[in-house]
């Protein structure tokens, strides 16, 4: 029953972003700085990670119900992508936008745009992506991957994204964000580092979750490991 509720909930939800995904794109956001759309804001990318995970977790239950088995492939890269991408800047996301939000929002959402984009978008784009995440890892069980793994995948996309902001800088001569064109080099770095280091603690936040709410370990690795040395504790007993 708990499985089939955690499956319904992922149904919803690609659904609910699918709806938030259309209409977004027929907002016209920007209309001075056309040049690359959408793909110039974290939280396009952030909504299309929420997207592809719950259409991909959607299927793979639909295919496991029909088959009677689940791909173990599948899951792992169901498992990795939402330890890495989806929970951790889902997370990101929401709280970076509303902490900014709170000290001055023309900072990160100029009042101007909110009669462009309506007051549901804009929660379904910063505030639902932390909401849905942290529902899914409290509903549904995930098998993380090991650190380095997780963590290098989740830097990595930071990386590129960041390298992909300071190319638009250079090349239009306009930063993505209102707040990045208030600091100087040094402080832009410092705040790129620190937000690194945030995403790594969103990430092991999802982690210890995992372990708090199911139990035992979080990642296969961490189990067989478990299992060894509760057997070599047995094979002590007997002897």
């Amino acid at each position: 029953m708990a499985r089939r509720l955690g499956g319904l909930f992922r149904i919803v939800f690609a659904v609910f972003y699918g709806v938030v995904m259309y209409y977004n794109l027929q907002l016209e956001t920007d209309p001075v700085h056309k040049r690359f759309g959408r793909w110039k804001y974290l939280t396009h990318y952030c909504l299309v990670f929420q997207l592809c995970y719950f259409v991909l977790a959607s299927l793979m239950d639909i295919i496991a119900l029909i088959r009677g088995q689940e791909s173990k492939t599948l899951l792992t890269i169901r498992d990795t992508f939402f330890a890495s991408f989806a929970f951790p800047y889902g997370v990101f996301v929401a709280t970076s936008f509303w902490g900014i939000y709170s000290i001055d929002r023309e900072l990160i959402f100029p009042k101007l745009l909110d009669a462009i984009i309506p007051n549901w978008i804009n929660h379904a784009l910063h505030t639902w992506c932390a909401v849905a995440a942290i529902l899914e890892a409290a509903i549904n069980c995930h098998d993380y991957p090991r650190n380095r793994v997780g963590i290098t995948l989740m830097l990595s996309f930071g990386v590129v994204y960041i390298s992909w902001l300071f190319y638009i800088a250079n090349t239009m001569n306009y930063w993505v964000y209102p707040f990045l064109r208030v600091m100087e080099t040094y402080a832009r770095l410092s705040f790129f580092t620190v937000c690194a280091t945030i995403l790594a603690l969103f990430y092991m936040i999802g982690k210890w979750m995992t372990v708090a709410i199911w139990g035992g370990a979080a990642t296969s690795s961490e189990i067989v490991q478990e299992k060894k040395t509760a057997n070599k504790k047995k094979v002590k007993k007997v002897e």
